[in-house]
């Protein structure tokens, strides 16, 4: 005889009908929670060998504090009585009762066996249940969901602002520098020493140059300079926005659709996971040191920029000119850390 079952399929996170010889309907399928709810199951027997001879149908699945011990048979005649806290609820051929751990099946009878095949089924219609009821908690929770989506949708635009409004401040030299730098991964600020050897040799002066490398930092938070993410990220809020709304609606939706908009609602919490940390790298990046960004350009006027700006993060005053001679400061402090007559930028 032949029964429609309620399958669930992972591409279409809703049920549909499809034919098949079995005798396991979805809409019977139960949950236990505890063991006491089997054990009063009419026809429950403990200790009841399963085989794929006296086999006939699964009737839930388990899921206990305690474990239990699996009742397939192995082809010795004695019982598996492997310890679970999971497994399956099975009907037998002469109407009683048992159970068996969530994976013996496979191991003891094999992936082509009707057991297994049905606790494939039941798997799907399983995942299928807890996925609707997730989905109608967040939709019963969408007004909240809605907020915080709009709360960080404000935060990442204006995160994103705070990084651009920085660069355009600064000037394209160091924009293009500093986004170079986020697409090779490369944050060092190094600078080139030039270390000068004087000596004497046949009466005359002579002078070795060897220049060394070195390193004054490490930049922070530089994959924010990158405006995709922000645009990519907003879109996506406002996409599950949208979806929360819709579902929300009590419009008819199409099987397809609601499927669609179900994957949205799904992806709510880790987007928003994503967008924090897309506001946390952009507030990484806007605290950098702005000593270490005078090192990664060569205009005198975005250099001049950046040195009032680092005077000013070391609690000292001063209009541009006077930038500039602190500026000189901090190079002559470097030059004499690594005994160097002049540095440069690294390129």
């Amino acid at each position: 005889m032949q029964y429609a079952v309620l399958m669930y399929s992972t591409s279409v996170p809703f049920f549909e009908e499809v034919r098949m010889d079995t005798v396991l309907r979805a809409e019977e399928l139960v949950g236990f929670a505890s063991f006491e709810e089997i054990a009063e199951l009419p026809g429950f027997m403990p200790e009841n060998p399963l085989t794929q001879k006296n086999y006939m149908q699964i009737l839930g699945w388990y899921r206990l504090s305690e474990k239990r011990s699996c009742c397939v048979q192995r082809t010795s005649g004695t019982l598996c009585a492997t310890p679970h806290n999971h497994g399956w609820v099975a009907r037998l051929r002469d109407g009683s009762i048992t159970i068996l751990g969530s994976n013996c099946a496979k191991e003891k009878f094999g992936a082509d066996s009707t057991v297994f095949r049905d606790i494939g089924l039941a798997q799907n219609i399983k995942k299928a249940r807890e996925r609707e009821k997730r989905i109608a908690q967040l939709v019963a929770e969408g007004a909240r969901y809605e907020a915080r989506l709009q709360d960080w949708i404000i935060q990442l635009k204006a995160s994103y602002h705070g990084v651009d409004d920085f660069l355009r401040g600064v000037g394209e030299r160091f924009r293009s520098r500093i986004e170079q730098m986020a697409k090779t991964g490369r944050a060092d600020v190094v600078v080139e020493g030039e270390i000068v050897r004087r000596y004497e040799k046949r009466g005359r002066s002579k002078q070795e140059i060897r220049i060394i490398k070195h390193r004054l930092g490490s930049l922070a938070g530089l994959s924010a300079v990158d405006k995709s993410q922000f645009v990519t990220m907003v879109a996506e809020m406002e996409q599950i926005k949208s979806a929360f709304a819709e579902l929300r609606g009590g419009m008819q939706i199409g099987r397809k659709e609601k499927a669609k908009l179900s994957t949205r609602l799904e992806q709510c919490e880790s987007v928003l996971t994503r967008g924090r940390l897309l506001t946390e790298e952009a507030a990484r990046f806007l605290a950098n040191s702005a000593l270490l960004y005078c090192f990664l350009t060569e205009d005198r006027s975005e250099r001049a920029r950046l040195a009032r700006l680092a005077m000013k993060e070391a609690g000292v005053d001063g209009n541009k000119d006077q930038a500039k001679g602190w500026f000189a400061d901090q190079e002559n402090l470097i030059r004499a850390e690594i005994r160097a007559e002049r540095i440069r930028i690294a390129r």
